[in-house]
């Protein structure tokens, strides 16, 4: 399912979009990682990344608008997984607001998602 999320995304205005653990590509980017919500399902998390630009507001600005976009991709997207099963994400599930400057001179925000099927 993660690489059906990442094959969606990239269909967006951020076109650097990669799993959790893979090499990072250069800013802008995305990463999406998976994770397991134990009585629930499984959660995804959208992550943005935009260099920190000496205009703060403008860098704020550019990842508040994508994780909009994000979420209007994700909200309800359905896909067949690798092992034949209809999974569906439901509506957004968490906002992280912009967090601190990464090693790589970025800021991040995120969107959260679950999937609450148990059947990948």
């Amino acid at each position: 399912m993660r690489t059906k999320i990442v094959a969606k995304l990239k269909t967006g205005s951020i076109k650097n979009v990669v799993s959790f653990g893979s090499k990072l590509p250069t800013p802008p980017y995305v990463v999406v990682k998976s994770e397991i919500v134990p009585g629930i399902g499984r959660r995804f998390r959208i992550i943005a990344h935009v260099l920190q630009a000496a205009n703060g507001e403008a860098s704020q600005d550019k990842l508040e608008d994508y994780i909009r976009e994000a979420i209007g991709l994700m909200e309800e997207f359905q896909a067949t997984s690798r092992t034949g099963k209809v999974n569906r994400l439901g509506r957004v599930d968490s906002i992280t607001d912009i967090g601190a400057v990464s090693d790589d001179s970025t800021i991040s925000m995120e969107a959260a998602f679950i999937m609450p099927t148990h059947t990948f």
